[in-house]
């Protein structure tokens, strides 16, 4: 790896736009992790160091969110041990196998959901989430498990995903589905982090600049979210999966 200031910059740079976009549609990933790699970094050490900076960065989005009473509770409470569990699992398991066909999954996932938001325009504009009942709760734990392992395995486009299932499946509104999220993404961050630390799979002297700068993106990020709302998140998070699709299209089929 070559440590030199122009690394050190882009790092810093990059992180800092990751953070914005991360806050608001996430996909934050799609920027940091191929950044890490560039450095020179062994892809384990890059897939670490990404959840690093990418815990500061949900961090502060969430307690922004929080700030802001856009996070809903009632759901979240079972969301969360799932997500927390789901991502220890697929931390453990990036480490032992290939991910190449779960790549080509989720490039499919991603470009499906870009083509459903583009066709359902109302999608998001309104909050109509129905309440807590045994079938959402037990709908909840299931995507906050499947959602909490693609994070710990390789995480770019994790964002996206959950406001998507925020949105489609629960039928918030883009700003409470931005908010629940990041809250998830914050927790499933920790949990694959704990499991790269342990594993000595974290650079922190790149990882540390890298996080406060996304810290600084998330806080901008969020901010003008909750500020602005549905008309900033849909447009922004269209561009997120169009880019997290070329990104991931270029991925399975180089």
């Amino acid at each position: 790896m070559h440590h030199t200031l122009i690394v050190l910059l882009a790092l810093i740079v990059g992180g800092f736009i990751a953070g914005l976009f991360d806050s608001v549609v996430g996909g934050g990933g799609v920027i940091t992790l191929p950044t890490l790699l560039w450095t020179g970094m062994p892809p384990y050490l890059a897939l670490g160091t990404n959840k690093l900076a990418g815990t500061f960065a949900s961090s502060t989005s969430s307690f922004t969110y929080f700030r802001s009473k856009k996070l809903y509770f009632p759901l979240l409470k079972w969301m969360i041990p799932f997500t927390f569990i789901g991502a220890l699992i697929g931390a453990d398991t990036v480490l032992n196998v290939n991910e190449r066909y779960l790549k080509m999954i989720i490039f499919i996932a991603i470009v499906s959901i870009t083509v459903i938001t583009l066709w359902k325009r109302h999608l998001g504009k309104t909050n109509a989430f129905r309440g807590i009942r045994l079938g959402v709760i037990v709908l909840a734990m299931c995507v906050a498990a499947v959602l909490g392992f693609y994070d710990g395995f390789v995480g770019p486009g994790t964002g996206s995903f959950l406001l998507f299932a925020f949105l489609s499946v629960f039928r918030f509104d883009f700003l409470e589905a931005a908010g629940n999220g990041r809250v998830l993404n914050f927790t499933s961050n920790v949990a694959a982090l704990l499991l790269f630390a342990v594993r000595g799979k974290v650079v922190y002297t790149l990882g540390l600049p890298m996080g406060i700068a996304m810290m600084i993106g998330a806080r901008v990020g969020s901010r003008i979210a909750v500020k602005r709302g549905a008309r900033l998140i849909r447009p922004l998070f269209l561009i997120a999966a169009v880019v997290l699709s070329i990104q991931m299209g270029i991925t399975v089929f180089h």
